[in-house]
């Protein structure tokens, strides 16, 4: 197994307090609390409806809770009032679909939020855009069409998009799940790369060996509740909660 990546962490950049969320009579979150600290690679784990993807929906307010409190980078979201656009330029999300615009090239799909909401000219958001390719591994494909490439390069290209907006927390949601197995490997090593530079991210996946590697903790989600929390090692060898075992048990061979 690679060796663990060190993480230097900051001040709390994420709160949430006693969120609840429901979708008509069903309630996704049942008063979830969460900190994560800047630098902080936080993994959250779980069964399908679990409320992970929910959880993650709520750090940018792609859902809104029906309750509790959010703050992001001091911001508080669950302010009527905040300005969401602000919030989501600190906050890059990538989704497990890679949300491509098909008629953009790769360069062209890098460049276009970095010219509506960063405001720059042209000449600076291909330069940005450019170096993100290389970042990326596919500086050769920013000509190409979404259609054109694998679906690990198209994930790569979601996340060189939404690195562009320089943001100070990014979101993975299922990022690889999406994928053929060999594709896997060039997504994670991307994500890989940007813990050890020190990015503040909240993964949801069931990688693993990623969460061993790069994350800090591991949060185990089932019934719309956080359950168990603590260092990976620790939850992966020792899990303390009977639901956590059974997860575990199903997933790590």
């Amino acid at each position: 197994m690679s060796e663990r990546i060190p993480h230097t962490l900051g001040e709390t950049i994420i709160s949430m307090e006693h969120i609840v969320k429901k979708f008509g009579t069903f309630t996704a979150l049942q008063d979830v609390s969460l900190s994560v600290r800047q630098g902080e690679v936080l993994m959250i784990i779980g069964p399908s409806g679990s409320g992970k993807s929910t959880l993650l929906r709520c750090i940018n307010l792609l859902e809104r809770p029906t309750s509790g409190t959010v703050i992001v980078d001091g911001m508080n979201l669950t302010d009527k009032s905040i300005n969401i656009n602000k919030v989501r330029e600190e906050v890059g999300m990538v989704f497990q679909r890679f949300e491509l615009f098909p008629h953009l090239s790769v360069l062209e799909n890098v460049m276009l939020a970095q010219r509506i909401v960063r405001k720059r000219d042209k000449a600076e958001a291909e330069q940005i855009a450019r170096e993100l390719l290389e970042k990326v591994g596919i500086p050769d494909k920013a000509a190409s069409y979404p259609a054109q490439l694998s679906g690990g390069q198209q994930q790569r290209v979601a996340i060189a998009r939404a690195l562009a907006m320089q943001p100070k927390i990014m979101l993975f949601d299922e990022p690889t799940s999406a994928l053929d197995p060999e594709m896997i490997k060039e997504v994670l090593d991307v994500m890989l790369d940007l813990a050890r530079e020190g990015m503040t991210m909240v993964v949801v996946s069931h990688e693993m060996g990623f969460a061993r590697n790069a994350s800090n903790r591991v949060v185990f989600m089932d019934g719309g509740q956080i359950v168990e929390t603590g260092d990976p090692d620790d939850v992966f060898t020792n899990p303390q909660h009977e639901r956590t075992q059974l997860f575990l048990s199903k997933i790590l061979h």
